[in-house]
């Protein structure tokens, strides 16, 4: 089975943009994806949710069999290779700052997916912006896979 850890971005943006009181097979759906192991809510992004004070976090507590994913060996090795890869990049040191800060699950997401064959999933787009280092750029960078909210939502087969 095909796993794929969420960005903290598929959750915030979707609150903000799929309310769960207009569009409750949405949320629904996704918490079917998230009890089946399907969509991985790692620690990080569970950190990250909490930190913001996200009331997302009462709505992952209240999704039965959701099994946060720890970091594991395999990503502490790779999360050099991806800091590294980052700063060779020509972005300014700010953009590489905020991606390797302990507070964001970005460099994380794909050091995991990296190290474990994994997906990342973001609505995060490429961009060549020096300013901000993206998801997307970050795991093409390495060779980690990554694709959209909605590419996941259309390879699942999800209608709402």
């Amino acid at each position: 089975m095909e796993r794929y850890p969420l960005d903290s971005n598929i959750f915030i943006t979707s609150e903000n943009h799929i309310p769960e009181d207009m569009f409750p097979s949405f949320w629904a759906r996704l918490g079917e994806l998230l009890a089946s192991g399907t969509a991985v809510l790692r620690q990080t992004v569970l950190d990250e949710l909490r930190r913001h004070r996200d009331p997302l976090v009462e709505w992952v507590g209240g999704q039965g069999g959701v099994e946060v994913m720890p970091t594991s060996e395999g990503a502490l090795e790779r999360h050099l290779d991806v800091c590294a890869r980052a700063e060779s990049q020509g972005h300014a040191s700010r953009a590489v700052r905020e991606f390797e800060s302990e507070a964001r699950a970005d460099t994380w997401l794909c050091a995991e997916a990296l190290a474990s064959g994994l997906t990342v999933v973001t609505y995060e787009t490429s961009s060549n912006s020096p300013n901000r280092v993206k998801i997307p750029d970050a795991c093409a960078g390495v060779g980690a896979r990554c694709m959209g909210g909605f590419d996941l939502m259309r390879g699942q087969g999800l209608r709402f």
